[in-house]
């Protein structure tokens, strides 16, 4: 399996604790016969402080149609949606972490009729699929792409092409949003949703948590995975304690 996450930009130093903890969470729960990938727009910079723990790639050096601009986050699929295509494949934001082994990532590699995992929203808004709300209809899902898993022989790259290439003709920068990558995402993935080829993780293990979502939880004991939501991630802060023991 690959598992890879991306940083670039302001959120660098912004998120440094947040993406060491990620990346160390995985690997407790995983182990060290996976490829572990860091994609920026600075290795040099990155190359020492995380040493050991994960490869550091450059996603400049390669033309990428998601090396864009915007308040959206399409530079997160720098250089490509799909490393190894051969690989069950696990793209994970920087302020998600794995509390313990997720037995449902088993079962959804060995459903042979599920081709794509991601993590279930709080509560579906069309607000969640940003600018691109003007293309989503009632089948759209409602999911968030702080983890997405592509199983080994499927590849979102061309759906998720055709979507960027939407939205740039489509949505003029001043209506550009942070949640417009993950509203491109949801569209792309509607029909295999349709039919039945989306596994869509359970939201009571699998939790976003921040001011407006689970904000009254107070402990994880039964939580798999949780996502300290942007922009400032206080659930990262508030239950770091819980990670602290994880990695001891």
């Amino acid at each position: 399996m690959i598992f890879r996450w991306s940083i670039w930009g302001q959120y660098k130093e912004k998120n440094l604790d947040l993406l060491r903890y990620s990346i160390l969470s995985f690997k407790k729960q995983f182990g060290n016969k996976h490829r572990y990938v860091i994609y920026t727009d600075s290795p040099s910079d990155w190359m020492n402080k995380f040493n050991g723990i994960a490869e550091v790639l450059d996603f400049t050096n390669i033309v990428s149609e998601y090396d864009i601009d915007s308040v959206a986050t399409w530079k997160k699929w720098c250089p490509s949606p799909r490393i190894d295509v051969n690989e069950t494949e696990v793209y994970i934001d920087s302020d998600v972490f794995l509390l313990r082994y997720p037995k449902e990532i088993d079962d959804f590699i060995k459903d042979s009729k599920s081709k794509f995992g991601i993590m279930d929203e709080f509560f579906g808004q069309l607000w969640q699929y940003g600018a691109m709300q003007q293309k989503a209809d009632k089948q759209t899902p409602f999911v968030n792409a702080g983890l997405f898993i592509q199983k080994a022989g499927y590849n979102i790259s061309q759906d998720l092409s055709e979507e960027l290439n939407w939205w740039k003709k489509n949505i003029s920068k001043d209506n550009q949003t942070h949640h417009d990558e993950q509203g491109a995402l949801a569209i792309a993935l509607t029909r295999y949703s349709i039919n039945g080829e989306l596994y869509i993780f359970p939201k009571e293990k699998y939790m976003l948590i921040g001011p407006n979502e689970n904000a009254d939880i107070e402990d994880l004991d039964e939580v798999t995975m949780f996502h300290a939501v942007y922009p400032d991630h206080p659930a990262f802060y508030k239950f770091k304690h819980y990670l602290d023991d994880l990695l001891k």
